[in-house]
């Protein structure tokens, strides 16, 4: 799941909503907040990480996965 931060919202809101996917069974969820350029990743089994700048996020649930929260900020444009 991917929650991205708009205007009228604020990063603890979605981190609540996060929080409640995780109880739903949900395994990753990923809060976008573009104000910090940064993205947090929610886990059901240990606490929340985030990433900023060209710090590499990797994730055993997506083996292929190598990405920068940089790299999703310059491709959507922001």
């Amino acid at each position: 799941m991917i929650e991205i931060v708009s205007p009228d919202q604020t990063f603890n809101l979605l981190a609540k909503k996060a929080m409640d996917y995780l109880s739903a069974g949900i395994d990753r969820v990923w809060v976008i907040y573009p104000p910090m350029r940064s993205l947090t990743v929610f886990f059901a089994d240990r606490p929340p990480e985030t990433y900023r700048g060209d710090r590499l996020l990797t994730d055993d649930l997506f083996p292929n996965l190598a990405v920068t929260s940089e790299q999703f900020f310059v491709k959507a444009g922001i």
